[in-house]
């Protein structure tokens, strides 16, 4: 047999009867993950507090529970590598993304709640609410990240917020509770913005999740030395029993018209989720040799409908709309700084140390081109414990605030509303399914594995 009918053998052969490794099945749950052991959902009424180092009303975590939490972001290179390792593990955490840098990378903030990881705002640009001069600036803070996140993503964000260096203000908590936004500091806090070798981080986090035995842990995804140290994270938390529980809202956050007025124009022409077409349907070589990637592109779209990068138009919800609530008071939106990313002199940590290891890089915000949606927040009557109280709430209390939910209400709730990410993940477990691969593509995937290029 020459060396021709051998290798179209083994390539036969292994199209055929693929190896297990080469033909894994990439969906979760996956034996051996350390996936998630429940999701929660959280009523936000009267916007309650979470995270004992401020909040200690409602804390919901049983022994050797932990929730992974991200702030800061997204950003390059790092945001990505923290959503390989939660995804090699099938783990969901919840991202507090402030407004600019959502603005600045849209399409990695979108692979955020493509995945299943719940989104949530950390302001428009990091700074501290208690430094600024009126709370109106402070609001205006609040707000526009809100619009910034909510636009970047092109769908439903929880109403989550996080406080920079984790200080609220009396005013900045009553008006989040009329807002209906709930409030998280934190159990554990990874500080991992300080300078610091990996094996230290990783070491500095598991004993302070040892020593209190559970909590929601606070970590940065603009780090690289983060990204580095997560996949040992999780390793550790796996091999030490710990179970990683997942929140997501009961519903979605409502931008108020204003600030989403501002936010357009800060984008400066960023098309609408949805609304982008691919490079190939819009510039086409007619005269000389094509690029190989405009040929691959032309080949791979005649045989696939035309649908966006992004989430496809088709799987975003309808946004709800209603009056301007007459208790929450009206203020213009200051004039918005010039687009890019966090300020150097705002690059820093919850607790307002700056990052001298792994400062984040400018990025390119795209220009804006959506119509405003005029969509707005109703009030309500505050949570029966008001937020950033001390006392504990009582059982009933946090039960009508943080709700278990079950696999099949998650399916069913997934089957009757699609949503771009976290407002209903197919399962407690679930991840997108690898996209299917054609015969060409699996036998060339052979050959370089082992003839190389």
């Amino acid at each position: 047999m020459g060396m021709r009918a051998r290798i179209g053998f083994i390539l036969s052969a292994f199209l055929i009867f693929p190896p297990a490794w080469a033909g894994a099945d990439e969906t979760c749950p996956r034996a051996g993950t350390l996936g998630i052991s429940r999701t929660v959902e959280i009523d936000t009424t009267g916007g309650p507090g979470f995270g004992t180092e401020h909040y200690k009303a409602y804390d919901f975590l049983q022994d050797k529970e932990v929730v992974l939490t991200f702030d800061d972001g997204p950003q390059k290179y790092s945001t990505e590598a923290v959503l390989k390792a939660l995804a090699d593990e099938c783990v969901k955490a919840t991202f507090f993304s402030i407004g600019k840098m959502a603005l600045g990378y849209p399409e990695i903030i979108r692979e955020v709640a493509k995945a299943g990881h719940t989104v949530g705002t950390h302001t428009w640009s990091h700074k501290a609410i208690g430094k600024l001069k009126t709370f109106d600036d402070g609001r205006a803070e609040i707000e526009r990240g809100i619009s910034a996140v909510h636009r970047a993503v092109g769908g439903p964000i929880a109403p989550f917020f996080r406080f920079p260096t984790l200080v609220d203000t009396p005013e900045a908590v009553a008006y989040l509770g009329k807002r209906n936004i709930a409030m998280f500091s934190a159990d554990i806090d990874s500080v991992d913005y300080r300078r610091q070798s990996v094996d230290h981080l990783i070491k500095s986090v598991m004993q302070k999740l040892d020593k209190r035995g559970k909590g929601i842990i606070l970590m940065h995804d603009i780090h690289k030395r983060t990204a580095k140290a997560l996949p040992v994270i999780l390793a550790q938390l796996k091999a030490k029993g710990y179970k990683i529980v997942h929140m997501t809202p009961k519903a979605p956050v409502v931008t108020l018209a204003e600030y989403d007025e501002t936010i357009e124009k800060e984008a400066k022409g960023l098309p609408q989720v949805g609304a982008e077409r691919p490079l190939s349907s819009i510039v086409k070589t007619v005269g000389g040799t094509p690029p190989k990637n405009e040929a691959a592109d032309s080949a791979s779209t005649e045989n696939e409908e035309s649908e966006p990068e992004g989430m496809p138009a088709s799987s975003l919800p309808a946004f709800p709309s209603a009056a301007p609530p007459a208790t929450v008071p009206d203020a213009s939106s200051p004039s918005p700084p010039a687009s890019g990313s966090l300020p150097d002199s705002e690059k820093h940590s919850e607790n307002g140390a700056p990052d001298s290891g792994s400062a984040t890089n400018d990025p390119a915000v795209p220009a804006a081109g959506m119509s405003s949606r005029l969509a707005t927040q109703h009030t309500a009557d505050s949570a029966s414990a008001p937020p950033g109280s001390t006392a504990p709430a009582s059982p009933a209390q946090a039960a009508s605030v943080v709700r278990t939910v079950s696999a099949d209400e998650v399916r069913n709730q997934a089957a009757a509303e699609p949503s771009p990410g976290n407002m209903a993940p197919v399962t407690a477990h679930e991840a997108p399914k690898a996209p299917h691969k054609s015969l060409m593509e699996r036998a060339k995937e052979t050959w370089k594995l082992w003839f190389g290029e």
